[in-house]
């Protein structure tokens, strides 16, 4: 987690709601430590700026979604 707040700048409690809310799903180690990929690294920075321009995390998911070219 420390890594990725590192390479980030995003605090590790929004990092944690990311994940509760289910746009994050890392890679866990056997002692459940999170192991970020580098597309999720870049993938917490682009949920962060959602967030900070006023985005609430439904909202999030769906832009998300969009981009992807997922349907609901």
């Amino acid at each position: 987690m420390s890594v990725a707040v590192m390479l980030t700048g995003v605090e590790a409690h929004r990092i944690r709601r990311f994940e509760v809310c289910g746009l994050l799903k890392p890679a866990r180690t056997e002692a459940r430590q999170r192991l970020y990929s580098d597309p999720e690294i870049e993938l917490i920075k682009e949920i962060a700026k959602l967030e900070n321009e006023g985005i609430n995390m439904e909202g999030a998911k769906a832009i998300l979604a969009i981009r992807r070219g997922e349907r609901k």
